[in-house]
């Protein structure tokens, strides 16, 4: 008998599930996109929606009060990766990206797409010449990948020959890059972000709720930068929602698993949990 991919590891977990069943179009439900509805890949523009994730979305969509995607992508990139102006079913989907800072409505159409900061572009020149410098050192920096997200620049050390020793060794000195350049440097998995707003995750789900005014919650991340929208979602807990952490697991980065109200194996394991709340709706 093949195993479940995710489990209720809280009570409130188990609550969030029970409340869902009972009345699903009372529920938002939000997810991270890379590492959680997408595989992490080594090169970002590798990155695709997990098919049995895309389904999962369709077959609930049209049961709950909202979907959304909240990423630290821009919203372009999450569109095209995801295919998403070309699934059918996800009318209820909204993607905030950049961290809320902007936003796309597959019903609507409808866009915000705010211009983008100078100080990212006049940061570009300063991080080259950081990750040069890093390497005249002594580091190993082959592998090194650069994206140019609009709003932000990732710096990913997953194909380097130590992703983790490259990490630490840039860690500090782009830190202060970025606060002179007055931006904001956000580490994640085998990368570290350098972005022009402060907005967090956090922020992007509470506007949401405000929005949508469900009465149940849940997140769904896989990596630090999730941590302020399960901090919010404490919050609305306290304020009386039904909210549920669901964590995408992976033994890369287990900082988030003291946090899972609902524990997945990875992608594969959010869309078997995605599925299985709409199984459980007939």
């Amino acid at each position: 008998m093949t195993s479940r991919l995710w489990e209720a590891s809280t009570a409130q977990g188990e609550r969030f599930i029970e409340a869902f069943v009972e009345n699903p179009a009372r529920a938002l439900l939000a997810f991270d996109f890379d590492g959680t509805l997408a595989p992490i890949v080594e090169d970002p523009e590798d990155s695709r929606l997990h098919e049995g994730a895309a389904d999962s979305l369709s077959a609930i969509a049209g049961k709950v009060a909202q979907l959304a995607i909240i990423t630290g992508r821009g919203v372009d990139a999450v569109r095209r990766l995801g295919k998403l102006d070309s699934r059918h079913g996800l009318s209820s989907l909204v993607v905030l990206g950049q961290y809320g800072v902007e936003r796309w409505d597959a019903a609507t159409g409808e866009v915000r797409h705010p211009d983008v900061p100078t100080g990212i572009r006049e940061a570009w020149g300063d991080v080259e010449a950081l990750v040069a410098d890093v390497e005249r050192s002594g580091v190993d920096v082959a592998g090194l990948y650069l994206e140019d997200k609009e709003r932000a620049i990732g710096v990913h050390t997953r194909r380097t020959p130590d992703p983790q020793g490259v990490f630490d060794a840039l860690l500090g000195p782009l830190r202060e890059l970025a606060e002179r350049h007055d931006l904001v440097l956000e580490p994640g998995r085998a990368v570290l972000e350098i972005r022009a707003s402060s907005q967090d995750k956090g922020d992007a789900l509470r506007e949401l709720v405000e929005q949508v005014k469900p009465s149940m919650v849940a997140m769904v991340g896989d990596d630090l930068g999730d941590i302020p929208a399960f901090e919010a979602l404490e919050e609305l807990q306290k304020a009386g929602m039904i909210c549920a952490r669901v964590v995408s697991a992976s033994s890369e980065e287990r900082t988030l698993d003291g946090h899972a109200d609902i524990r997945c194996e990875g992608p594969d394991g959010v869309a078997e949990w995605v599925a299985d709340l709409a199984a459980r709706l007939g």
